[in-house]
Formats: structure tokens, sequence, C-alpha cells
């Protein structure tokens, strides 16, 4: 852009210079001439600058129109080379989730060959251990061991119960029911007879028992008394205490795994 308004300036500048070369050359020649040639040829060199000068700005807004336009194509030219740097950045992450879900998928592939080998290993090598003798435990060893198989044990703990039960009113017995013999004085005769008192003897006497007498106490009855006692709050007990045992979780008696 630059060497062209060089060589558009250094062109008008030229033809300036022939044209000055040309009406200097006329003026020599024409020495003798008189004034309205002289007039005549001032008139064709300042057309001959307004020409130059209309050329040059007429050259000036050419080369800023093609400015203008060359900057346009610049513009257009960066926003398509934005809009492909985005284009290229969401392939690029199109890309790197692909590759990463199939990373993914690859890993878990691996992961299913390496759980599906173990297996067979494993089932592989009891079977060996079967059939073979004692001789072979060392090969059978070297192999990859069987899963782990949890053997859970149940976990317990102790929960008292304390005994239910109510109050009620109760008797409470302070004395048993009893019977108390009531004895009196009395004068017993030696055959048998018993008298309230010695008169009363002395006529069995005259009567014609001639037997002796004595003095003694004789049961003459009973009184009966009855039990003496209160109410008072008595617990009843309806269930005896207990213990229970409560299942608290599980855990493995071989790794110590809970669950």
């Amino acid at each position: 852009m630059k060497w062209f308004k060089e060589h558009k300036k250094a062109a008008s500048i030229g033809l300036f210079l022939l044209v000055l070369i040309l009406i200097g050359c006329g003026v020599a020649f024409s020495d003798s001439g008189n004034g309205s040639d002289q007039k005549e040829q001032e008139a064709s060199v300042t057309d001959t600058k307004k020409e130059t000068a209309e050329e040059e700005k007429s050259s000036d807004a050419e080369v800023k129109k093609e400015d203008a336009a060359k900057e346009e194509v610049s513009e257009e030219k960066k926003e398509t080379k934005e809009e492909a740097k985005k284009e290229e950045k969401t392939e690029k992450k199109d890309d790197t989730k692909k590759t990463s879900t199939a990373s993914a998928t690859a890993t878990t592939k691996k992961d299913e060959a390496k759980a599906s080998s173990s297996k067979s290993s494993s089932n592989s090598s009891t079977k060996k251990t079967e059939t073979k003798s004692n001789g072979s435990s060392s090969s059978s060893s070297s192999q990859s061991k069987p899963q782990h198989t949890h053997t859970w044990v149940a976990q317990t703990k102790s929960v008292y119960h304390e005994a239910t039960g109510h109050y009620e009113n109760k008797w409470v017995e302070d004395s048993a029911a009893w019977d108390e013999d009531v004895y009196a004085t009395k004068v017993i005769c030696n055959c048998g007879a018993v008298f309230d008192s010695v008169d009363a003897w002395g006529q069995h006497s005259a009567e014609g028992c001639y037997q002796g007498y004595y003095v003694d106490d004789v049961k003459t009855g009973t009184i009966h008394h009855e039990a003496t006692g209160h109410n008072e709050q008595k617990w009843v007990q309806d269930s005896a205490a207990w213990t229970e045992t409560v299942t608290t979780g599980y855990k493995c008696s071989g790794c110590g795994a809970t669950k």
C-alpha cells in the first residue's frame, strides 16, 4: 500500500516537472514573444497545476477507499479466524470428551476382564489343589488367592427390664385368732366329783362317800378371741424382671468389617 502511494506521488511529481520543463523550453524559444502568449502560457501552467492537484486528490481518495476496503477485508479475516478458533476449541472439547469416555469404557472393560480372569484363575487353582497331591501345594500357592467371603457374627447387648406390678389394699394380721381357757378353783372329791365349795363336798360325803377331797383349778370354759390387724398398700407383682438380648449389628470374624 505504501509503495503504491509513493509510486503514484512520484508519477505525479514527474509529470509536473515534465510540464514545467516543457513550459521552460517554450519560454526560451519565445523570448521575443508578446505578453499575450505569456498570459496564455501562465494560464496553461495554472490549468496543469489544477489538473495535477485534482489528480492527486482523486488518487488520495482512491487510496483511502482501497485502505478502507483492505481494512474491511482484514476485519472479516479476523472474524473468520476467531470463528475458526472457536470451532476448533469446541471440536477439541468434543474430542477430549470422546477420548475420556472411551478411556473410561476401556478401563471398565479392563477391570471386568481382570475380574473374570481372577475368577477363572481362582477356580482353576481350587480345582488343581483338589486333584494334586501335597507335593503340588507350592505351585497352587503361587496362583491368585480366592476372594474373601464374609463370615458375619451377630453383635449383641443385654437390656434389663424392670418388674411390673401395682399396689393393692391388703389386710396385714397383727395377731392370730385364739381361744382362751377359763379356770375356776374347785373342790374335787377323790371319786372325781367336783364341787364349788367344801360344804358341798361335805354334804356329798354325808350322803355316803367317805373319800377325801383336794382343791384344784378346773377348766370351766373357753373364750374365743378374733385375729387383729390393719389394712395397708402392698405391691402386687404382675411380671418379673427380665433381661433381653438385643442384636446391634454384625461383624465379620475374618476381616473385621461391620454392617
